[in-house]
């Protein structure tokens, strides 16, 4: 019988070894990827549907949830921060518009990235925990994709806005929306093969009391009278064929701006059920002609026939998203209209930056602010923008 070397006895007990160091590595990777990941329920996911607001407390693990407010603020000691308020398009870039780190919020950006986002950069901060709340959020996007009927949600993982957010105590953020039709964006439509579809926060900050202020404040639309679950009809909110909706008409029925007319102008229109095709809806047209959206600040209302003019309200005006205020001189015209007076709402809804709760709700449909923190500590969160196709995008424009 041969005798085996010494050698080769060492050789096979290496290869034992590795293989169970693998086996070991393994079934931890294993055991992280079947974790279970939270859900939204049903009634969460009504909420958003309806242009609502879903808050889910403790959605997020508490040591994730420490281990990221650690991140951002050694990178907030690195630097890595920069005042990033709301733009008044009238004042041209971003370095013409007066942020301040004491008034306005900060985000995440990290210097001489390009146009890489600082979050997955490597070699900033602690690269490892901002990766598994990504796999976390890879998770909810696929439920959001499909209870929403949005497959495009689904799209390359690293089109996804992601970033840290810091308010220093007397910091806030006005109202405003998160995603506006291309064609009211004037020069600056028509650019990016996505959109931000659905706004997400996660708060990282401890045991945060509502006297400290901070809260984000929504603007739920007016039928809902505090019931974030009150139904819509007449097609899906946000946007319907890709075109971005732009009101309401009857407090319930969206209203989208069609901005591929053969005529090559534009038209209002909602929708109401049809067996005959293949989405479902039928479009019904509302306004009184094509037309060509003028620039900034719009009212819609102006195309409407006037006796539906009273049953239409407009979700983004100079006066409730301050950022297209005076954002061009119009000259008298049929397109050159008076901004509407600001609005007072009465069904107001405020969420308490908790540690661990996640907010979710429509980019498109849902105005919101961030009240001034009012204690004497930084608020910090996690937020960013799930994006889905967009309509359209020209091509060479970057």
């Amino acid at each position: 019988m041969k005798t085996l070397s010494p050698r080769f006895l060492s050789l096979v007990v290496a290869l034992f070894s590795w293989a169970e160091k693998d086996a070991s590595l393994f079934a931890s990777a294993l055991s992280s990827s079947t974790k279970a990941t939270p859900t939204i329920s049903k009634a969460d996911m009504d909420k958003i549907a309806n242009g609502g607001v879903a808050v889910l407390p403790n959605f997020v693990p508490q040591d994730l949830v420490e281990r990221m407010r650690t991140d951002a603020k050694q990178l907030k000691k690195k630097g890595a921060f920069r005042p990033d308020g709301l733009s008044n398009y009238a004042k041209g870039n971003s370095d013409q518009q007066g942020f301040s780190k004491a008034n306005d919020r900060q985000t995440f950006r990290g210097i001489g990235n390009g146009i890489q986002q600082s979050w997955y950069v490597s070699d900033l901060g602690d690269y490892q925990t901002r990766l598994e709340f990504d796999n976390l959020l890879a998770q909810l996007r696929k439920q959001l994709a499909a209870d929403l009927g949005r497959p495009t949600l689904l799209g390359h993982e690293r089109r996804h806005e992601i970033t840290y957010n810091w308010y220093e105590p007397g910091a806030k953020l006005g109202r405003h929306l998160d995603e506006h039709h291309e064609e009211t964006k004037g020069p600056k439509g028509w650019r990016y093969p996505s959109r931000r579809s659905v706004t997400w926060l996660v708060y990282l900050n401890e045991n945060w009391k509502e006297s400290e202020g901070g809260a984000l404040l929504c603007h739920p639309r007016s039928a809902h009278e505090g019931d974030t679950s009150s139904f819509v009809e007449g097609g899906p909110i946000g946007s319907h064929e890709g075109n971005l909706q732009v009101g309401w008409m009857d407090d319930h029925t969206p209203v989208y701006l069609d901005a591929f007319r053969e005529s090559g102008m534009t038209a209002l229109y909602s929708c109401k059920a049809s067996s005959e095709n293949n989405d479902g809806y039928e479009k019904i047209y509302w306004s009184k002609h094509d037309f060509d959206v003028p620039a900034q600040p719009i009212d819609f209302r102006v195309f409407l026939p006037k006796k539906v003019q009273a049953r239409f309200e407009q979700i983004s005006t100079a006066s409730k998203d301050p950022r297209f205020a005076n954002a061009s001189t119009l000259t008298p015209s049929s397109n050159s209209v008076q901004v509407p007076p600001a609005m007072v709402d009465t069904n107001n809804l405020e969420v308490t930056p908790s540690g661990g709760t996640l907010v979710l709700f429509d980019s498109v449909t849902l105005p919101h602010s961030v009240l001034e923190v009012t204690g004497d500590r930084q608020r910090i969160a996690a937020t960013g923008w799930f994006h889905e196709d967009s309509q359209f995008a020209f091509d060479g424009i970057a």
